[in-house]
């Protein structure tokens, strides 16, 4: 089975694969209206980055790198044409980031945008596994929204984190992720990484 599959069949991965992605629009359009109500923020001109962010199943090339781009205005920091990967985190009390894909980031100079549960719940928000029923999951999600958090770690820090992860020895096999390796980044540890900002549809 191809490493690119992490241990799932092909049928597997395309159903997942289509159902993260749809998530990711979800997330990233969300965001867009979050930041209306936060007076730091001003995204502009959000688009697709390369591909058109319909998770339909590519067969061979690159699919690493960073989802959409976009023009941010962010405190003091204005930045065009921002490579920005979208990245759910399900699961309370950390974030995972495979190696590999950390180096596509820093080759194209993107930053990640982080959405995350600031607590934890007793709702179970990773990917399914059999029943992908998208808009049941996307009520789940929006049952604990007040608890989301976001936060955007910019490309500097993307590069930055891979290098002190790399030398302090943090740079492990995933299980969960096919072995492939990567970092784990505890949550008691973001706020080193990126601001955390509320997540605030209304």
């Amino acid at each position: 089975m191809s490493n690119r599959f992490d241990n799932r069949s092909i049928d597997e991965f395309k159903k997942q694969i289509k159902f993260s992605t749809l998530l990711e629009s979800y997330f990233f359009n969300g965001w867009i209206e979050a930041c209306k109500n936060n007076k730091e923020v001003t995204p502009l001109n959000p688009r697709n980055n390369g591909v058109d962010n319909s998770g339909e199943f590519i067969e061979s090339g690159n699919t690493a790198g960073a989802d959409y781009l976009v023009d941010l205005q962010y405190g003091n920091t204005n930045m065009k044409d921002l490579p920005l990967e979208v990245k759910w985190v399900p699961s309370y009390g950390k974030l995972t980031l495979k190696e590999n894909d950390l180096k596509a980031y820093i080759r194209e100079s993107a930053g990640i945008l982080f959405i995350y549960s600031s607590e934890k719940i007793n709702i179970d928000m990773r990917l399914p596994k059999n029943n992908y029923d998208f808009d049941g999951h996307i009520k789940k999600i929006e049952s604990i929204q007040d608890k989301l958090r976001w936060g955007i770690m910019f490309p500097e820090n993307v590069r930055n984190i891979l290098d002190k992860f790399r030398a302090s020895g943090r740079i492990k096999p995933i299980y969960y992720m096919g072995n492939k390796p990567g970092i784990v980044l505890q949550q008691s540890e973001f706020s080193d990484w990126f601001k955390e900002e509320p997540w605030i549809l209304r």
